[in-house]
């Protein structure tokens, strides 16, 4: 099944040249450890707690918690999208010429 992501990527491949896939390539790294550094400041079992004292609050939290983790889940999911759209753009610059050691200084360049 296709996603949204997979369509921005076929629009994107449709759009490098030689002079923009590493420069694409290295945006879309760049956000994807950005987001690293933000999904790794989410601590395991950081949860919300109960609201108040109230009989709604233990309700309440779970519903919040279960949709912090779906959030989370979700961010992980695009991360990993955005290193295999980062990967299919590698291939794509290889077709262009260029080496293994260019793609991987284009990025250490870039960040």
């Amino acid at each position: 099944m296709a996603t949204p992501l997979d369509a921005a990527v076929r629009a994107l491949a449709l759009q490098v040249n030689r002079e923009t896939v590493l420069q694409a390539r290295a945006a879309l790294l760049a956000e994807a450890d950005r987001l690293d550094i933000e999904l790794g400041k989410r601590q395991l079992g950081s949860e919300v707690g109960l609201c108040g004292a109230d009989p709604v609050s233990p309700e309440a939290a779970g519903a919040f918690n279960e949709r912090i983790s779906a959030l989370v889940r979700s961010c992980v999911i695009y991360n990993r999208e955005l290193r295999a759209a980062a990967s299919a753009l590698d291939a794509t610059a290889r077709s262009y010429g260029y080496t293994d050691d260019e793609i991987a200084a284009s990025y250490r360049s870039a960040s």
